[in-house]
């Protein structure tokens, strides 16, 4: 932990996920932000690297008042003596669904109208057959 000293910014979080032991977790702890963006914990929980974590920051203020970010383990040194695990964090981002050649993603409104009847079409009633014989 002497590393952790060094780095920039120091905040009170609350972590949460999914344990080794597959037990939903929250935990306190601090968030130890470094000049270059590294983003690390350090937890009594293990989990594995590549974990999604949730983080949120805590306010004394208003309590409950932030929403909680999404991070993957990227890497994470083994348990100390102190029972503590370091873990460097990355944030995760929302994909975004982009349209290829101007399509939507979702069934233009005149296909919807065409296909607004619940009847199965023929290749449904073959496959069904087809599943109770096997």
């Amino acid at each position: 932990m002497p590393e952790l000293a060094k780095l920039s910014g120091n905040y009170w979080v609350e972590v949460s996920g999914w344990g080794l032991d597959a037990s939903f977790f929250v935990e306190k702890t601090d968030l130890y932000w470094g000049q270059g963006g590294d983003k690390k914990v350090c937890l009594r929980h293990s989990v594995l690297e590549g974990a999604i974590l949730f983080v949120r920051l805590l306010s004394l203020e208003e309590v409950g008042s932030t929403l909680p970010v999404a991070y993957r383990v990227e890497e994470m040194k083994a348990m100390g003596s102190n029972g503590l695990s370091e873990m460097t964090l990355q944030q995760l981002h929302p994909r975004k669904k982009v349209p290829l050649s101007g399509e939507l993603a979702s069934y233009a409104l005149d296909n919807v109208r065409r296909k607004s009847t619940c009847e199965p079409n023929e290749n449904s009633e073959q496959m069904e057959t087809e599943e109770v014989l096997q």
